[in-house]
């Protein structure tokens, strides 16, 4: 096989993604060590290569973040790594080789500083062999798809107590100008984000704000990246489409729309933004699944209308199915599921048991591990 160090960064990330030092003690040039207990995510696109790395210190503790791999670390500051906040959540950087005048630790935009591994040669099993099934890939597929499932209610409930939180507390003043009640502030805000899910939801959450206090374009939204400049366009359209009453009747109007397919329908078509793609019909499903429905459920539970809330709970369990991402994706191969699952509820599911177990690898705690 021909060492890694005459190749390519895109051979050694393929091996790392294989697993190749998963359950491997590696120790920087500062002298710490760190166990590999996961070794994170493909990152996809601009930021790090791998995100959501699991690692264990000498002392049991456990690291969290994201891994940067180079050949040397040269690498880092020929890309730009080291002025670009994107790669502040670093837990290390880790390269192949290193000469005698290289750094001994990584700086980050922040300020802050991180270990830098030295691999320095071969990884230690050829690359077929290399990475070791979880505990939870040989659980039954019928238990697995009921306990999805209820995982998917569990993240439904959450996301609907926690707008119903906002709602009580109406943290959100009343905006400038604006006939807007609370819940469709609140409303607004969280759809917002969701826009952003999976990118810089923060800035659209800012974007969201900004126009709801002032009815006016931000200055320097033009400057966005790519895709959170197209849904700041969707955010626009939306504003423009519900000024006047804000976006709770058009919704609701929706979700009451019928039988459930219908609503679904119903529901896409009012969120939906045609104008170049800047809100997608998957986009559309994205916000309703994670926001709408569940703001429904919350602001039913205030005020007692029972309709409601029966007919957000059937929307969210007849809804065919979400765009796949990286989380789910990664959470299939994790549990060794030979396909997808179907429907939102249990995708749903997917992400539940990754952002309460499976980010930080609790795999004692995880009911798949005892299936």
């Amino acid at each position: 096989m021909t060492a890694i160090g005459r190749g390519r960064e895109a051979e050694l990330a393929a091996r790392w993604s294989a697993g190749m030092w998963r359950g491997a003690t590696l120790q920087s040039e500062r002298g710490e060590t760190f166990r590999v207990i996961f070794e994170g995510r493909r990152g996809g696109g601009a930021g790090p290569d791998f995100r959501d790395a699991v690692l264990a210190r000498a002392d049991g503790t456990r690291l969290y973040g994201d891994i940067e791999l180079h050949l040397r670390p040269a690498g880092w500051y020929a890309h730009g790594h080291s002025s670009d906040p994107r790669y502040n959540g670093l837990a290390l950087h880790v390269v192949l080789t290193r000469g005698t005048r290289d750094p001994t630790e990584t700086a980050l935009a922040s300020g802050r500083t991180v270990p830098l591994i030295v691999l320095g040669g071969e990884p230690p099993l050829p690359l077929p062999q290399a990475r070791a099934g979880w505990p939870c890939a040989v659980s039954p597929r019928q238990d697995m798809t009921d306990l999805l499932r209820h995982a998917g209610m569990a993240r439904f409930t959450e996301h609907a107590t926690h707008l119903e939180q906002e709602l009580r507390s109406c943290s959100i003043s009343p905006a400038r100008e604006s006939a807007w009640d609370a819940p469709n502030r609140v409303l607004w805000l969280a759809m917002a984000e969701a826009l952003g899910y999976g990118r810089d939801r923060a800035t659209l959450r800012r974007l969201g704000a900004a126009l709801l206090d002032t009815h006016s374009v931000p200055s320097g939204h033009a400057a966005l990246p790519g895709v959170e400049r197209m849904r700041a366009r969707g955010l626009l359209v939306w504003h423009e489409r519900w000024r006047q009453d804000g976006p709770w009747h058009s919704v609701e109007t929706a979700i009451r729309h019928g039988d459930p397919r219908r609503a679904v329908r119903a529901l896409i078509a009012e969120l939906r933004v045609a104008e170049r793609g800047s809100v997608s019909s998957q986009r559309a499903a994205i916000v309703a699944v994670n926001v709408t429905l569940p703001f429904a459920t919350a602001l039913a539970t205030m005020r007692r209308d029972d309709t409601l809330a029966r007919q957000s709970l059937a929307l969210y369990q007849a809804w065919p199915g979400l765009p796949s991402n990286q989380i789910v994706r990664e959470m299939a191969r994790t549990l060794g599921l030979s396909r997808l699952p179907r429907g939102a509820v249990t995708q749903q599911g997917l992400h539940h048991l990754w952002q309460s177990l499976c980010h930080e690898k609790q795999c004692e705690r995880c009911p798949c591990h005892c299936l």
